[in-house]
């Protein structure tokens, strides 16, 4: 009789209580993932309740340990819970991986931004993060990079063998959210004191993010352009908001400038519908997912020409170099004003997910799991 794989996942990133970046994209993976094995046993490790709508074969079992003093969830409790599920695999999406496993450990690399970027980390905190990253890719039997510029970061740090690591992107997901009517966008207008034109940023608290430059680009715009338009930055965290407030005052464009905190998908999917551009300008990302999202509501896009950027967005968004506001501020005045450059990137932008399907994501993962089996 033959034994059906068992494949394990921590799957912490999924479970998150607003799930972002890598919990959504994790989602789609499966999702895409989970009918081309119907005869695999997959396990979800979690640390928390919770539901994620995945399709059969997957079963959530949620573990957990006393503490949590240095990871002890993923170093201790996770591999005890691979030993006793009899686990063929375990896939480790979020960076690093427990330093001992019964079973092989497919690994997910990221970024480097830790080790590349002052992005307000402790030097302990770095150095944690080298010492872990390096046992983690040495660990791992397969290692998925999701960009090609990960890859090469991740080669010039870790002395690695290049047949050891793939190149596999995330995808992206067209929107599936309920259409939302004239009276209800008009109610929402007034709940969150929106009006258009506006522009869409988004406003987290890592310094990579860049937001300060946002600002000043929005307060550079000619006032004839800046009356009439505002800066809307979601998903600022609280202990933000009054630096981002003091800013926004000492540059004169308070009355522009509205600051969301987390907001439901569906919301965002329309904001971005209806923005005339999503300005991304990141100093860093290993592969930048809100580039391929915005082109997926139809939001002209503005983006970064350092780092993983220009690899994901290809020919279907305006580049600028993101330590240069002035840069920023032009280009969004270049949207702003012209309606054709708004309709060329939107129509580049669709054109530019055909790259990024999630059915190809899953299959080429599944042929990376096959090869550490």
């Amino acid at each position: 009789m033959i034994r059906l794989i068992h494949l394990g996942v921590d799957s912490r990133e999924i479970f998150a209580s607003q799930p972002r970046g890598i919990g959504k994209a994790l989602t789609e993976l499966y999702r895409h993932l989970l009918p081309l094995v119907p005869d695999w046993a997959v396990t979800l490790y979690t640390n928390r309740n919770g539901k994620t709508g995945l399709p059969p074969p997957a079963q959530i079992k949620e573990i957990d340990i006393r503490g949590d003093r240095f990871d002890a969830w993923e170093r201790i409790r996770l591999p005890i819970a691979a030993l006793t599920s009899h686990l063929d695999l375990l896939h480790c999406p979020s960076q690093t991986a427990p330093p001992f496993t019964p079973c092989p450990v497919v690994l997910t690399v990221h970024d480097l931004i830790p080790l590349r970027i002052d992005d307000g980390w402790s030097s302990r905190e770095v150095s944690r993060f080298r010492r872990a990253l390096a046992h983690s890719v040495k660990k791992a039997r397969r290692i998925i990079a999701v960009s090609e510029f990960t890859r090469r970061d991740f080669l010039s740090e870790f002395r690695l063998s290049e047949n050891k690591i793939d190149v596999i992107p995330w995808g992206v997901q067209v929107d599936r959210h309920e259409p939302m009517s004239d009276d209800e966008w008009k109610t929402l207008c007034r709940t969150y004191g929106l009006r258009s034109p506006f522009f869409v940023a988004f406003g987290g608290a890592a310094p990579r993010k860049n937001v300060a430059r946002v600002l000043k680009a929005m307060s550079l715009l000619t006032r004839a352009v800046r009356q009439h338009t505002q800066l809307v930055l979601v998903g600022v965290p609280s202990q933000s908001e009054s630096s981002l407030s003091a800013l926004s005052n000492t540059l004169g464009i308070a009355g522009n400038v509205v600051l969301l905190s987390y907001l439901p998908d569906r919301v965002l999917s329309h904001l971005l519908t209806r923005s005339e551009a999503l300005v991304y300008p990141s100093l860093y990302e290993g592969f930048g997912l809100p580039i391929l999202e915005g082109m997926a509501m139809g939001a002209p896009v503005i983006t970064s020409n350092l780092t993983s950027m220009p690899e994901v967005a290809g020919n279907a968004a305006i580049l600028i170099d993101p330590r240069d506001a002035a840069a920023i501020s032009e280009a969004m005045r270049e949207c702003y004003l012209n309606d054709r450059v708004k309709g060329d990137l939107r129509a580049r932008g669709f054109r530019r997910l055909e790259h990024f399907a999630w059915e190809r994501t899953a299959r080429q993962t599944l042929a990376v799991y096959r090869q550490a089996l």
